[in-house]
């Protein structure tokens, strides 16, 4: 059994401490194969946001894999640094790698950039991949014959109920692209809104879509901060969503998906999703 400890959006500069600690305090005990950060670490990749963000981040459970999100751009107050070097504060704190790969026994992670600095419309948080990230992820996602398939980006792929901001684009390639490589998992944040679902092209193959709340932001969007604790085999993935209340993390629910011969399906009829087109 693989097991993925899974947080996003702590949003160093908005982030309530106390729960920052708490969590730190509790990650270990959860003993993940890896730890997985989906973006957003930062409110707008200050450097004494990144500072708070690198000091946690030191602290979250080896090994780990941690991708930017569109707050880690600096914000349009800072156009030379937004244009011109988008993600070079990101890469003198974390890394220059902006779409690490992960490989272990049994499990391949592979990541792509989904945030863009600037484009031809109006909303620059929207999620964007380009036609070179999304054949470079293609191509890290070949082979690796018995592991378990894994993708992280920061931008969901699915919405809540009633939600109504936009997903990444292109969604209709990406998933021809997940369900092409077989992709059991797909790791995302940014609504701050925990869902669970699987995914696919109408007829094609399913992946399971793991979308975490925040961990530990004062930005909540309905809901309270929290995380996903995975376990995985060949047969079979369940995802405890934990939350925090009354000061502390506890287990709220337990989803649980099967795989059969077209993919992932969720135990839960609820949550059972086809999607046939961009949203």
């Amino acid at each position: 059994m693989i097991r993925i400890l899974h947080l996003s959006d702590p949003h160093f500069g908005a982030a309530d401490p106390a729960v920052a600690s708490l969590f730190l305090s509790r990650a270990p005990g959860y003993s993940p194969d890896l730890t997985v950060l989906s973006g957003d670490l930062t409110m707008r990749a200050r450097r004494s946001e990144l500072v708070d963000a690198r000091y946690f981040v030191e602290r979250l459970p080896r090994p780990r894999l941690v991708v930017p999100g569109n707050h880690d751009i600096p914000a349009f107050n800072q156009p030379l640094h937004r244009l011109l070097l988008p993600f070079e504060r990101y890469r003198q704190t974390f890394g220059r790698e902006i779409e690490p790969v992960h490989t272990a026994p049994g499990l391949h992670v592979v990541s792509v950039n989904s945030n863009k600095p600037y484009g031809p419309y109006l909303d620059w948080s929207k999620g964007r991949i380009t036609c070179e990230e999304l054949k470079r992820a293609d191509q890290r996602l070949s082979g690796a014959p018995g592991c378990l398939k894994v993708l992280v980006l920061h931008h969901p792929l699915v919405a809540p109920e009633g939600h109504r901001r936009d997903l990444v684009q292109p969604l209709d390639k990406l998933l021809e692209m997940t369900a092409r490589r077989r992709v059991d998992l797909i790791l995302c944040g940014h609504f701050h809104c925990s869902h669970l679902d699987a995914v696919g092209p109408a007829g094609a193959w399913r992946s399971v879509v793991s979308q975490a709340a925040t961990v530990c932001s004062t930005r909540l969007q309905g809901e309270p901060q929290g995380f996903h604790m995975i376990r995985m085999t060949m047969e079979r993935i369940e995802i405890e969503r934990h939350v925090y209340r009354d000061g502390d993390f506890a287990t709220e629910t337990t989803f649980a998906f099967t795989r059969g011969e077209s993919g992932w399906l969720s135990a839960d009829a609820v949550t059972r999703r086809e999607i046939t087109r961009a949203s």
